[in-house]
């Protein structure tokens, strides 16, 4: 996607449609939803299942009262998709089931066959491979998209079980910004590089952000995502991007700043 594209007008919805929509998330039929996966500079196999979308711009009298049987994490998640709705992003999926429970267990041997340079560089990309639900058993996750920008977005909260978990995440994203912020990949027949920056991120937005990207432009391996990410209380949360280009651009850092934000204000 352009740097220039239009992210898309703004659209009015209550926290209780995004509520709801958590609860529900009623198929669309639009299958053109994919799974972020902003951690993931090497592994990007794509969910075998079908998405099941919703429209973040449904409401309904019942979202109040199921409010109440919501846990933390779930109405942190559902703020945050508000929140995205407010910005455009009017289309959500909720990860459920035995998806979410995939989420809980760290991927393994992401980097598969390929090789990076300088190979000290290869653990601590690979550490990327990294969300808030592996923290414990209370974590949510929905991802989000507008059809017309070619970006994918993901809001994911947790309760931490562990902080020294969470301070040993942030030690591997700054390790990828100053050791490793410059690599080179090798995948197959193609070769490309692996770069790592800091987005703009006003103070106090995120305590992490992060923004790669892998091979050049028309590539096969070519990616990029912006995590950012913020622990607040008992509780953190996670909003990324995905998509092959345009994530440098200073409206996707705002928006995810947001989103994360918004999610968090449900957290005491």
């Amino acid at each position: 996607m352009a740097a220039r594209t239009k992210i898309g007008a703004l659209r009015t919805i209550s926290l209780g449609a995004a509520l709801l929509l958590a609860l529900s998330a009623c198929s669309s039929g639009d299958s053109s939803l994919e799974l972020p996966k902003g951690h993931a500079p090497v592994n990007t196999d794509a969910p075998a299942s079908a998405p099941a979308v919703a429209n973040a711009s449904a409401s309904t009298p019942a979202a109040a009262s199921t409010a109440a049987n919501m846990s933390t994490a779930e109405l942190a998640v559902a703020s945050g998709i508000s929140m995205a709705a407010l910005l455009g992003f009017d289309q959500a999926r909720v990860i459920t089931g035995d998806e979410l429970e995939a989420l809980r267990k760290a991927p393994q041997d992401t980097l598969g066959g390929v090789a990076v340079l300088p190979t000290q560089c290869g653990e601590v990309i690979e550490s990327l491979n990294w969300s808030p639900v592996q923290m414990g058993d209370e974590g949510a996750r929905s991802d989000f998209l507008n059809t017309t920008v070619s970006a994918t977005g993901s809001v994911e909260v947790a309760k931490i079980s562990d902080r020294s978990v969470l301070d040993e995440h942030y030690a591997t994203a700054l390790a990828v910004l100053s050791e490793c912020r410059a690599a080179n990949m090798n995948q197959g027949t193609e070769t490309g590089p692996f770069i790592a920056k800091k987005p703009q991120v006003s103070a106090g937005q995120a305590d992490s952000a992060i923004l790669w990207e892998r091979g050049n432009t028309g590539q096969g391996m070519r990616q990029q995502a912006l995590v950012l990410i913020k622990a607040k209380g008992d509780y953190v949360a996670m909003v990324s991007f995905i998509a092959q280009d345009g994530l440098e651009a200073t409206e996707f850092s705002e928006l995810a700043a947001q989103i994360l934000n918004a999610a968090l204000a449900q957290v005491n």
